[in-house]
């Protein structure tokens, strides 16, 4: 069984070096946990998951995250990044890895998000680079767009559209990276549950469908639950907000292959 588990995911591996990563580069266990249903959320990671949300963090932060795959330490994502509060919106750098020496890929992320009433919206640019030993490299520009709604106070709204520009990694076999649209609706009914519903359409693929729930259980204590399909994994999750960190932990289990696991941490500066 541990062969045949090996052998799937050096097939995996090989067609993600072929076709490049699936087009979602969403990090933050926190998100993990809720099984990728974040589009509501309007925190740090907003830089990753959908900028338009990134304008309801008004605190200078820094924040990191690990993600591994299965246990291999090729299948590792890493990201790094900063917000600052900035022109009436808030601003956010990052920094993302996935793969080895052999195989990955990298982007960097300058995003801005802005807040008009009950609605914010935000705007993407991504450097990309992809890197395969022996067959060189190929870089693009990618833009996302994205917005997040307050509708009530218990009701909340967001959209994100990844690779809008459908940048393009070859000119000679018209290789694109996934442009993926994504919309989903979080109910709040108190401070502390929240329930996220989302669909996530890849223009040709089937369309993914996720749901969260998110419990305080005291003020500095959160467990996190969720599943999203194709395929299914579901996912659990905890969260500690000491001060002016956050540290979040993510696990998804996907059947077939294993297990994710995702740290997060997050340092504010707070006055």
């Amino acid at each position: 069984m541990k062969k045949f588990k090996l052998f799937c995911l050096a097939i995996f591996s090989f067609s993600y070096a072929l076709y490049a990563q699936n087009g979602n580069y969403g990090m933050g266990a926190r998100s993990a946990a809720l099984g990728g249903a974040s589009l509501t959320l309007g925190d740090e990671w907003s830089l990753y998951n959908n900028i338009g949300g990134l304008a309801a963090a008004r605190d200078k932060a820094i924040f990191t995250s690990i993600k591994n795959k299965y246990g291999l330490t090729e299948f590792t994502s890493l990201a790094f990044g900063g917000i600052y509060p900035i022109w009436g919106g808030t601003a956010g750098l990052g920094v993302f890895r996935f793969g080895d020496e052999l195989f990955n890929e990298q982007r960097l992320n300058l995003g801005f998000s802005n807040q008009f009433g009950i609605v914010s919206l935000g705007l993407n640019i991504g450097y990309y680079q992809l890197n395969v030993e022996g067959a060189g490299s190929r870089k693009t520009l990618l833009i996302d767009f994205g917005g997040r709604a307050k509708l009530t106070e218990q009701l909340y709204f967001g959209a994100h559209v990844s690779n809008l520009n459908q940048a393009r990694l070859s000119k000679t076999t018209d290789e694109r990276i996934p442009t993926i649209m994504k919309t989903g609706l979080s109910y709040r009914p108190g401070n502390d549950l929240m329930i996220n519903l989302e669909v996530e359409k890849d223009i040709d693929q089937d369309a993914v469908f996720k749901i969260g729930l998110e419990y305080y259980v005291i003020d500095q204590v959160v467990l996190r639950t969720g599943f999203h399909t194709q395929p299914f994994e579901s996912s659990f999750g905890i969260g500690f907000t000491p001060g002016k960190i956050n540290i979040d932990y993510a696990y998804n289990n996907n059947p077939d292959l294993g297990g994710i696991h995702e740290l997060s941490l997050v340092y504010r500066f707070k006055d």
